[in-house]
């Protein structure tokens, strides 16, 4: 949002009308539009008159697949069919994931010519969110970015992993020589931007993340140094953390909230190559990340301090 206000766009946010707050969209000059991704009216309300569409949201956690279905698949759909009604639309972005085209099995960078294999749940939904995109491509403007995993200021899902750091513990899921592709979130949020208004990416599905790929242990002794740790990489047995996630994902049968580690995200997080190409983002419109891991993982660790979080 801070990025479109600052290159002097309009900007109107949709919020769940459950919500009570407005989170990191409170105190901008922003238009709120309270709605429903499974209220159909309510979107075509929230789209019916914008230039771009920057479709975000999702659901990463849940207990069941239909949930999966509904926040990832159904969500897209219904936004979709909205956008079909506004005439003037000049682009309709998805933010997918590296999560659908699944984990590299050789170390090799995946490029978008290689063959998507999702592995759980959730990059299964991405990937069929991918689809109904290209469906309506012929109807709607359309590019579709995949991430990998995003580190940064605000971000929740990477804390607890910075918060093991911070203590000196890296937990070696996947063994010692884990190796990832990684985005800092505010150069993905200009990635985002700039894919979305150029008229070269319409029709187009790109990897975007740092140019080169990082070992995972290696990132993270880096924040264990910030915290004034020396780093110690433990490396956990797959059957202890499969039998963690099942005993997570029982008592969470008697919760409201899903579990944080669940089978699906233990067969995620084992794997050893979580790695992607952003080079075709690159060479249709010169997009390349500008902060190096250094300055990413230093603003993060800076910002988790400085908010309270570590």
């Amino acid at each position: 949002m801070e990025l479109l206000l600052q290159r002097g766009f309009q900007v109107r946010c949709l919020v769940r009308r459950s919500r009570p707050d407005l989170g990191w969209a409170e105190g901008l000059p922003v238009e709120i539009v309270r709605g429903s991704y499974y209220d159909v009216d309510s979107l075509r309300e929230a789209v019916g008159t914008v230039d771009y569409i920057f479709h975000i949201a999702g659901i990463t956690k849940a207990r069941k697949p239909r949930e999966y279905n509904d926040g990832n698949v159904l969500s897209t759909r219904n936004l979709l069919e909205a956008a079909a009604t506004n005439s003037h639309l000049k682009k309709f972005c998805l933010i997918s994931s590296l999560t659908a085209a699944g984990p590299s099995l050789d170390g090799k960078l995946l490029d978008e010519n290689s063959p998507c294999k999702p592995i759980t749940t959730y990059g299964a939904t991405k990937l069929a969110a991918e689809t109904i995109c290209q469906l309506h491509s012929k109807q709607i403007p359309i590019v579709i970015l995949r991430p990998p995993a995003v580190y940064g200021p605000r971000d929740h899902d990477g804390l607890q992993i910075f918060q093991w750091a911070s203590k000196g513990f890296i937990p070696g899921m996947g063994g010692r020589e884990k190796m990832v592709s990684l985005i800092y979130g505010p150069e993905l949020a200009r990635a985002i931007v700039e894919a979305t208004v150029s008229e070269r990416t319409t029709g187009e599905t790109y990897f975007v993340a740092d140019p080169e790929d990082y070992s995972f242990c290696d990132s993270m002794a880096q924040v264990a140094g910030m915290a004034g740790k020396r780093a110690r990489t433990l490396v956990i047995p797959k059957w202890l953390l499969f039998g963690i996630a099942g005993i997570s994902e029982a008592v969470s049968l008697f919760q409201s909230k899903p579990p944080v580690l669940n089978i699906e995200k233990v067969r995620d997080l084992v794997q050893k190559y979580w790695v992607c190409s952003p080079k075709k983002l690159e060479d249709h419109i010169g997009f390349r990340t500008q902060v190096s891991i250094e300055d990413g993982l230093k603003r993060t660790f800076e910002w988790y301090k400085e908010h309270g979080w570590l």
